[in-house]
């Protein structure tokens, strides 16, 4: 088992709460309960446990005897403590040895990445360190930070998510056929998966990517039979090593008499395209979620495009959308996410997609990193639409 990015995310840690000045983050588990485990541990315990990470760096498991050969193996914690009977005692013994004087804990209204303290826990938790005197605050705030900002060996595995994702389209755009089916598309790219051993980004399985000839929505692929003249948009993820790409493409398929696509579809892929463009130049270290979206909002709705109907993009890293800072609008529904400031080493998609309405349908999405100075394509760009004869 390789644990470089679990090194590397308790280190973050062990800074960000030194910055906060939070003596100790304690997240309770059992069974892998909480969402944080595998980025920030890589181990997991079966029973009820408790992984502690000090803001000088010390690093503490409390567990079952039974699942600490794992936890010692990592070479993670500087100390595994091992209960027999229950963990209360163990846990309570540690927090009064370590007297923190504040204490994070993993609850948050706003993001369910950082909301891995059930109610029950919680609860258990309280009676448990009912002696502890000290404040009790939440880690949303480093642990968003902690999934936003990528290491090195974090890039590494997207860098090679993404380079998968798009060695998969070529060689499904090389078998595409007008009559095929989106279920019959789909599971050209099964076929690719396998041959990598890779799975889907989004559930993790050996399932088809998004497959959308009409009826655009995150769905599956249906028996809708694709034919000269149509539009489809291909809307795709895999997963490398734990990390994910998310990459999206519209292709035409062309009529017998033509020789590209309509005026009205290039017309459209390219004020995609451009807000894309328009986008990544506003995607900058200090820049707010709302301000990028704004650009790419503005730009289509100025070329007669119809508003974008969700954000114009997302954090990608462990999960397709790995919550933090969102591109997005000032809308009700996405609470604070799109105020958030955005930093060097986060990955974006860009999406401004042009849904059905005038024009036609496009959706073109890009991985992208933040940098010193700006941001960078991860992805090749889809510069044309993808031309399928018939």
């Amino acid at each position: 088992m390789n644990y470089t990015v679990n090194q590397e995310k308790m280190g973050q840690a062990a800074k960000a709460l030194h910055e906060r000045k939070i003596d100790l983050w304690l997240i309770l588990t059992s069974e892998g309960s909480d969402p944080c485990l595998p980025l920030v541990t890589g181990v997991k315990t079966v029973g009820p446990g408790a992984f502690l990470i000090a803001a000088n760096g010390a690093r503490y498991a409390v567990c079952s005897s039974i699942d600490a050969q794992d936890i010692e193996e990592s070479g993670l914690f500087q100390e595994v403590i091992k209960y027999s009977g229950g963990l209360e005692e163990a846990l309570a013994s540690l927090v009064q040895r370590l007297a923190p004087s504040r204490i994070a804990l993993n609850y948050s209204k706003e993001e369910h990445l950082c909301d891995g303290l059930t109610l029950g826990c919680y609860r258990w938790l309280m009676q448990t360190l009912k002696d502890y005197t000290g404040e009790f605050l939440s880690s949303a705030s480093f642990l968003t930070e902690l999934r936003s900002i990528k290491t090195p060996e974090e890039l590494r595995r997207i860098r090679q998510a993404i380079a998968v994702t798009l060695e998969i389209y070529e060689a499904v755009f090389q078998r595409l056929q007008v009559g095929m089916t989106e279920k019959q598309a789909g599971e050209l790219f099964l076929t690719e998966m396998k041959e990598r051993g890779v799975v889907n980004g989004l559930d993790r399985t050996l399932s088809m990517p998004m497959v959308l000839k009409e009826n655009i929505a995150h769905r599956q692929p249906s028996d809708r039979v694709i034919e000269p003249g149509d539009l489809v948009i291909f809307d795709y993820s895999i997963e490398y090593e734990g990390y994910v790409s998310d990459i999206a493409r519209t292709v035409y398929f062309l009529k017998e008499d033509e020789e590209d696509a309509p005026e009205d579809a290039r017309f459209a892929f390219q004020a995609a395209y451009d807000a894309i463009s328009a986008a990544q130049a506003a995607l900058k270290p200090g820049a707010i979620g709302h301000e990028v979206d704004a650009v790419a909002r503005q730009f289509l709705l100025e070329r007669g495009m119809p508003e974008i109907s969700h954000a114009t993009g997302h954090q990608i890293g462990r999960e397709t959308h790995d919550g933090g800072t969102l591109l997005g609008p000032r809308w009700d529904r996405y609470g604070q996410a799109p105020y958030g400031r955005i930093g060097e080493n986060m990955v974006f998609t860009l999406e401004p997609t042009i849904l059905p309405g005038k024009p036609p349908y496009i959706l073109l999405e890009e991985n992208l990193v933040v940098t010193a100075e700006g941001s960078e394509y991860l992805s090749e760009r889809q510069k044309s639409l993808v031309l399928i004869r018939s």
